[in-house]
């Protein structure tokens, strides 16, 4: 399956679970209006096109559900713990063999 064909498909997937519109967009809830695509008419910076830009891109974001989260903070966890058992380790390592050393 080429890059191509699977992006269709994902994108009809997106499409049939409501969360793309036909253009490909994020869809939009009730009451909802889309903001302003492309260059403004008049020139600098626009703080209301800003903020709906960036809550256009917060939908896009995939939330990790709680059994992922809680998956995802173990792992972090465990991982911290080793790394900080490792450098530990080292750090005892090297001060006995320079306490040997300069004694």
């Amino acid at each position: 399956m080429s890059t191509s064909e699977y992006n269709r498909e994902q994108k009809r997937l997106l499409q049939r679970q409501g969360t793309l519109d036909a253009e490909g967009l994020p869809a939009l809830r009730s009451g909802e209006r889309r903001p302003p695509t492309g260059p403004s008419t008049r020139g600098g910076f626009h703080p209301r096109q800003f903020v709906d830009e960036v809550i256009l891109e917060l939908r896009k974001v995939m939330k990790p559900k709680r059994p992922e989260l809680i998956n995802y903070a173990t792992v972090v966890f465990f991982t911290l713990a080793f790394i900080m058992a490792l450098v530990y380790a080292i750090d005892y390592v090297y001060s006995l063999g320079s306490t040997q050393l300069f004694k």
